[in-house]
């Protein structure tokens, strides 16, 4: 009697045991699912050429703009690029520059390919929204008691760049600077009154100018038509030149060897003073073309500036009785 109650004991315990670790088995957490999720790159370049981006943002298109992915103390310089890793999936991407012009793409697709931006000037946001029209811009420039009034009228054609200078002045920076604008978009320069040199550029690099323009105490308005784009004629005889300027002995020529980026401003000043007047006035040194400086001979510090602001510099030239010439090239940049 006493071995059966034993065995009863011994099995009631084995039973106990088995159903606790039935229990353990039960309330085991599952495995963890080693699968990661697919990551593709997305790399924005900077494709500005003369303006930093500040601030990216790169958010799913159901989602509301989120953090900046630079950071506060980091900018992209032109020429630089910026790389993260997304999902795959719909996405929402704005880059804004140093003027605080956005650069937007919606509803991108990103699929298992990496994905690059090169961010140019011709993703600029525009201000026409799908469902409703923004009025236009006016942006305000200079100072002065009158002002010179540019709209752009060109029916489709925006406009890159406006310069407004004296006419016996050189040509001074771009008053739009990296705004465009769009049709009906104007710009307001403020000046003093007097006679003027106005030119504006558009995106396919035609020029329209006035000369010699009378601007008094009314101001002066300018809706820029395509009537009034410069004839290739023109442009041939007003900048496709060689022009010979100085009162000295010794020719300094200068020739456009860019290939294909025109040259607005040219220096040429003695090594042990500072820069003087820029050597071609209102004039542009496109391709293949020439100034030539006449000096005194002695040492001569020289400067070229281009159509983007770019310059090339040559320190210290000796210049002596049979002058010197610059082929102007690329690898000259500073």
């Amino acid at each position: 009697m006493m071995k059966l109650a034993l065995l009863l004991s011994v099995l009631a315990i084995a039973l106990f045991a088995a159903c606790g670790e039935q229990a353990d088995e039960g309330t085991q957490a599952p495995a963890e699912d080693t699968d990661e999720t697919a990551m593709v790159e997305i790399t924005i370049t900077n494709g500005l050429e003369m303006w930093d981006i500040y601030y990216i943002l790169i958010d799913p298109s159901d989602e509301i703009w989120s953090e900046d992915r630079l950071g506060e103390e980091d900018i992209l310089a032109p020429g630089e690029s910026f790389t993260i890793e997304i999902e795959e999936g719909t996405w929402d991407m704005t880059v804004e520059d140093e003027d605080g012009d956005t650069y937007t793409l919606w509803q991108v697709e990103i699929g298992p390919e990496d994905y690059q931006w090169n961010v140019t000037i011709d993703d600029l946001d525009s201000g026409w929204g799908e469902d409703e029209f923004i009025e236009p811009q006016i942006i305000e420039t200079g100072e002065g008691s009158t002002h010179i009034a540019i709209t752009n009228d060109l029916q489709g054609w925006d406009i890159y760049w406006v310069y407004v200078d004296p006419a016996d002045a050189s040509r001074s920076d771009d008053r739009l600077g990296s705004n465009v604008l769009f049709q009906d978009d104007q710009i307001i320069v403020r000046v003093d009154p007097g006679t003027y040199y106005i030119q504006v550029e558009d995106q396919d690099g035609d020029t329209y100018t006035l000369r010699e323009v009378e601007v008094d105490a009314a101001g002066f308005e300018w809706p820029v038509t395509l009537g009034d784009m410069d004839p290739i004629s023109d442009v041939e005889v007003h900048e496709g030149f060689s022009l010979d300027t100085g009162d000295g002995t010794a020719p300094v020529t200068v020739v456009n060897d860019l290939g294909g980026w025109d040259i607005f401003n040219v220096y040429v000043d003695p090594s042990d003073g500072p820069w003087g007047d820029d050597r071609l006035g209102t004039e542009i040194l496109t391709e293949s073309n020439d100034i030539t400086i006449w000096v005194d001979p002695g040492t001569y510090d020289m400067r070229v500036q281009d159509v983007d602001g770019d310059t090339y510099t040559l320190w210290e030239i000796d210049v002596d009785e049979n002058g010197y010439e610059w082929a102007v090239a690329l690898e000259d940049m500073d």
